[in-house]
């Protein structure tokens, strides 16, 4: 396993240099720390590039983490405990509030993690939109793999996650209320057998080329 397309190259020795650090500063990174040259070069590739899928939704982040991300919006990436109990974003300047969807899943397993991005990037959708001509304004869109394709039969035992529960039988009306208040009931997620990974896009002006931004799994539902 190498440094997964779309992401910044890395030797093994720097991989391990730079883990070595940051990771104080930066905790999701540990989680690489004892792991092998491959993976900690993934994990350090990752978190030189834009993305944030090794930030919220890898296994560094406990059950309660993610269950208050889609409870209260507190943010995994904002290592300040007042600003995160405040729904503030972590990755974004400016003081600006964190968002999350309905569900907030993880991949509880660094080398699990590292092997889903590291076979997604060489997906062919996935690699077509990484290599697609380069336009700022013009994103491709986020493709959506079997899970099973990533992580084989059994991958779905590697992943957590929670979900609103549906007010007046609607989960939007759900998010609706939790965006406006902070504060929602929400339930684990039951499988994810059958589940799916989806990867996003973004781009990266310094090499004039799209990045993966993020990757999460979703249940066989969608959530």
């Amino acid at each position: 396993m190498g440094c997964a397309r779309g992401l910044p190259e890395v030797s093994t020795g720097d991989a391990a240099a730079y883990l070595d650090a940051h990771q104080a500063e930066r905790p999701w990174l540990a989680a690489a720390r004892d792991r092998s040259p491959e993976v900690q070069r993934l994990f350090a590739a990752l978190d030189q590039g834009r993305g944030h899928a090794h930030i919220r939704h890898e296994g560094w982040v406990t059950e309660e983490m993610s269950r208050r991300r889609v409870a209260y919006l507190e943010d995994p990436a904002q290592l300040d405990p007042a600003k995160r109990a405040a729904g503030i974003d972590g990755l974004l300047s400016g003081g600006q509030r964190h968002k999350c969807g309905s569900i907030a899943t993880r991949i509880t397993d660094p080398d699990a993690f590292a092997v889903a991005i590291a076979r997604g990037a060489e997906h062919p959708d996935v690699r077509a939109a990484l290599d697609a001509e380069f336009r700022e304004r013009r994103i491709p869109g986020p493709v959506v793999l079997p899970l099973t394709d990533l992580l084989g039969p059994s991958g779905h035992r590697y992943c957590t996650g929670w979900q609103l529960e549906a007010v007046e039988g609607s989960v939007k009306t759900a998010q609706e209320r939790r965006d406006a208040a902070a504060d929602a009931k929400v339930r684990p997620v039951a499988t994810f057998e059958g589940g799916t990974v989806s990867f996003a896009f973004g781009p990266n002006r310094e090499r004039s080329a799209y990045e993966i931004v993020t990757m999460y799994v979703n249940p066989p539902d969608g959530g």
